[in-house]
């Protein structure tokens, strides 16, 4: 399979798990609190706007990632993707907004969790994949 076709198939087993997260948000009653409403975030392409709509609800994943887009050498430095996304309040974040790395890494976390990967392969396969793209945060492993 070429990589066109693997990030487009990627790109559709994220989808689809974020809609099964937004039924599961639904079915059982929230995410812990925390709204999905991003109106008050920049306006966003609309794979940048799933990942957004997935991370209160995988949380605990995106805190085993690290990001390397460099968020970790900010003044207030990222400790994981978890907050590239969202506050530790549970409010949204604006950085990820902007930041085509951030989308990606959640995104292409969402699809392996997808195919029943656990956190600790899909750490492997984002440090793997996104290790050139610049100085990865101070995440510890899941």
């Amino acid at each position: 399979m070429d990589s066109r076709r693997r990030r487009g198939l990627l790109r559709w087993l994220a989808a689809a798990a974020v809609a099964v997260a937004a039924v599961w948000t639904t079915v059982v009653g929230g995410s812990g609190g925390t709204s999905v409403d991003l109106s008050g975030l920049p306006k966003m392409p609309g794979d940048t706007r799933q990942a957004y709509e997935a991370a209160p609800s995988h949380r605990d994943l995106f805190a085993h990632l690290p990001c390397y887009c460099g968020c970790g050498l900010l003044k207030e430095p990222h400790a994981s993707l978890e907050r590239c996304f969202l506050v530790p309040d549970g409010s949204f974040e604006a950085h990820a907004s902007g930041c085509r790395i951030c989308t990606d890494i959640a995104l292409d976390a969402l699809a392996m969790e997808a195919q029943r990967l656990d956190h600790a392969a899909i750490r492997a396969r984002v440090d793997e994949k996104y290790a050139r793209a610049g100085p990865p945060t101070d995440t510890p492993m899941p």
